[in-house]
C-alpha cells in the first residue's frame, strides 16, 4: 500500500507541473535577459576626488619650538628586580627619607651635597629560613659605597626595610644594587645626583 500512494502522489505531481509548463501563452513571453557580469571596480585602483583647493600648512619657526624634554622634567628610573631562590622585591625606591617606616615620596634626582640616599625596599620572603639581603650604592666611577646587610625574616609575605648613604656626593648616574649573600642580583635602580649650580 505505501508503494502504491507514494506512486499516486508522484504522478499527480507531475501531472499538475506539465499543466502548469503547457498552458503559458508562448505569444505573451518576453526574452529572457541574460544578466552580464559587472566590470570589477577595485577600491585600490578607484579615483579619489579632487581636493577642492591645495592644503596649507603653516610651520612654525624652530627659533619657538620648545625643547623636547622641556615640559617632561627631568627622567624618572624604574628598579628592574628579578626574583632569586624564593626571595623578591615587591617595591623598590630610592628616597631622601623614611618616616613612619614609608619613604616621604620616592626620587630619582637628589642635589648634590644631600644628607642622606635610602634604598627603600619591600621584600617578599618565601622561603622557611632568614634571607640576608645586601645594599650596595655605586657611584658613576664604578666605587662602591655601602655593603649595607638586610635581614629578611622566614616565611615573610611583606618586610619593609631600608639602606643609606651619606657618600652620595659626586655628581652623575648611580645606582643601587641589592643582592643575596652569594651574590645573585635580585634588583637594580638607578639615580642622578645633580651637581648644585
Amino acid at each position: 500500500m505505501k508503494i502504491e500512494h507514494i506512486a499516486i502522489v508522484t504522478l499527480t505531481a507531475l501531472t499538475l507541473t506539465a499543466t502548469a509548463c503547457t498552458d503559458a501563452d508562448s505569444s505573451r513571453a518576453e526574452p529572457v535577459e541574460r544578466a552580464s557580469a559587472p566590470t570589477p571596480i577595485l577600491t585600490a585602483t578607484a579615483p579619489s576626488p579632487a581636493p577642492s583647493a591645495p592644503l596649507e600648512v603653516e610651520a612654525e619657526s624652530p627659533n619657538t619650538l620648545d625643547p623636547p624634554d622641556a615640559e617632561l622634567g627631568p627622567k624618572t628610573f624604574e628598579a628592574e628586580t628579578e626574583p632569586v631562590g624564593g626571595m623578591s622585591l615587591t617595591r623598590f625606591v630610592t628616597t631622601s627619607s623614611v618616616e613612619s617606616r614609608e619613604p616621604s615620596g620616592a626620587a630619582s634626582h637628589f642635589a648634590s651635597g644631600v644628607d642622606r640616599v635610602y634604598a627603600f625596599i619591600e621584600a617578599r620572603n618565601d622561603t622557611s629560613f632568614d634571607e640576608t639581603l645586601r645594599v650596595h650604592f655605586i657611584g658613576p666611577d664604578g666605587k662602591v659605597s655601602g655593603g649595607i646587610d638586610l635581614e629578611i625574616p622566614a616565611s615573610a609575605p611583606r618586610w619593609r626595610t631600608w639602606a643609606y648613604t651619606r657618600h652620595a656626593n659626586e655628581p652623575g648616574l648611580w645606582r643601587v644594587e641589592v643582592r643575596d649573600l652569594e651574590g645573585a642580583l635580585l634588583g637594580t635602580l638607578p639615580f642622578e645626583i645633580e651637581p648644585i649650580s
